[in-house]
């Protein structure tokens, strides 16, 4: 799921430009993510999910803390080197991205997207506020397209919240929908609706999450 979005993957990535945000030295991806970071990659998350609500009242952002966060990588400390982390000039994290592969999954991960082989997951990624439409995160897909290369995956996808302008970022680098059946879809629809409301408007007839993948043979 897209952060997101970027979600669990899971991509919150804005189209319009900051002329403030221009004007500083862009920021630089910071790989493998470490503990040390931990606290500014859940302040990140946390000013996105924030603004979604759990059963339409609770907002997401309380859903998980830093001990839940540090477990999930305890478990899978593989997951470290398939994250990276932009740091702006004060050495500040601005922006995260995680990705999975087989095996790198919790349950609760799973039940959102289950990974399968060959493919490259990204399941969370945000920008903060201030930093969006200056380019950030197209660089954050280009790393993640070549961290999944040089992990042998064969395909680079993401979910993508009905709505999300980032979507036309996602179209631009090359990802495409994957197809899917009205049963998913209507799964998909519910799920969404019960974990995070309907973040882009009460009316938006498109609810649901829509599946892209990006061929990397």
């Amino acid at each position: 799921m897209e952060m997101g979005g970027g979600g669990g993957g899971g991509v919150p990535v804005a189209t319009g430009s900051s002329p403030s945000a221009l004007d500083e030295p862009h920021p630089r991806l910071e790989t493998p993510l470490t503990s040390e970071r931990f606290p500014a990659v859940i302040a990140i998350q946390k000013q996105f999910l924030n603004s979604k609500r759990c059963l339409c009242l609770i907002p997401c952002g309380m859903c998980e803390g830093m001990d839940e966060f540090a477990e999930r990588h305890r478990q899978h400390p593989e997951r470290l080197g398939m994250a990276a982390v932009a740091v702006g000039a004060d050495g500040q994290a601005v922006g995260f991205v995680q990705m999975s592969m087989v095996g790198m999954q919790s349950f609760d991960e799973r039940l959102f997207h289950k990974v399968g082989p060959g493919e490259a997951y990204i399941e969370s990624m945000a920008v903060l506020d201030g930093n969006r439409g200056t380019g950030l995160g197209k660089e954050m897909l280009s790393w993640c397209e070549k961290r999944a290369r040089e992990q042998g995956a064969a395909v680079l996808t993401l979910g993508v919240i009905n709505g999300n302008p980032a979507q036309r970022l996602y179209e631009r680098f090359g990802f495409v929908a994957t197809p899917r059946s009205p049963c998913a879809q209507m799964v998909s629809c519910c799920c969404l609706t019960v974990l995070f409301g309907r973040p882009y408007g009460c009316c938006d007839a498109a609810v649901g999450v829509t599946l892209m993948h990006k061929p990397l043979a």
